[in-house]
């Protein structure tokens, strides 16, 4: 079993609890207000109430299920292997002063940024346009579609500026991405053979037990050890 020692609870988690309490505090007395001012009504705020609690932060819920999955999943690697959730590394050109990774794996063969989407729906896309797009089925059988940000142009920013901050903290290593789309329900159309892998709901595991890096993993220990330090700072 993955070393998941320096797994830490989920802050989308956390996030979704902080958004339906919000909701819960701010909408109570707002419904309230409103159910006395229109009695004849009182139903129809009811339900507008109940619907906005039950769908408070429903994208940050899917998002945490989608890491919790597969962090379960990527439990199975050796004990060779380290795993890191929701690290934080500084870059001073992005508006919070730090790019966020869903989760870090380092092992023998390399170091591995794993970018999770949890889409239940068809997404279709190609890997140079901003946005993907997401084809969905309603709950009266509609369809729509959403549009999804680029997981590999994240994925590809992510692996830049933890190279570049373990480069300037003398552990420069090869790192590898994989774009993992953890819903049972995923299917990828891309137009064209992606630069990184896409893979839909397995397969994560076998790729980074099988991957042969480009270049011979160094400063592995060294890796680790500012990954630990990143995830210290924030917590």
């Amino acid at each position: 079993m993955a070393d998941t020692q320096y797994i830490t609870t989920n802050r989308l988690s956390q996030e979704v609890n902080q958004t339906r309490l919000w909701v819960a505090i701010i909408g109570a007395p707002v419904a309230g207000f409103f159910m006395y001012q229109l009695p004849n009504l009182w139903w129809i705020i009811g339900l507008i109430y109940l619907f906005a609690i039950i769908g408070a932060a429903s994208t940050k819920r899917s998002g945490a299920r989608g890491e919790l999955k597969t962090l379960k999943l990527l439990k199975k690697l050796p004990d060779n292997y380290v795993l890191f959730n929701q690290v934080d590394v500084p870059n001073p050109r992005a508006k919070r002063g730090f790019t966020e990774l869903d989760l870090i794996v380092v092992g023998p063969n390399g170091v591995f940024v794993v970018e999770v989407k949890n889409n239940n729906s068809k997404v279709t896309g190609d890997e140079q346009v901003a946005h993907w797009t997401a084809h969905k089925v309603g709950r009266k059988g509609g369809r729509y579609t959403a549009k999804v940000r680029n997981p590999i142009k994240q994925l590809k920013k992510q692996v830049h500026v933890l190279a570049e901050h373990l480069k300037r903290n003398r552990a420069s290593t090869w790192i590898d991405g994989v774009v993992f789309f953890s819903h049972r329900g995923a299917r990828v159309k891309l137009t064209s053979p992606p630069s990184v892998p896409v893979l839909e709901r397995k397969g994560l595991v076998e790729y980074i037990l099988s991957y042969t890096p480009k270049r011979a993993p160094s400063n592995i220990e060294t890796v680790v050890q500012q990954l630990v330090a990143l995830k210290q700072a924030i917590n």
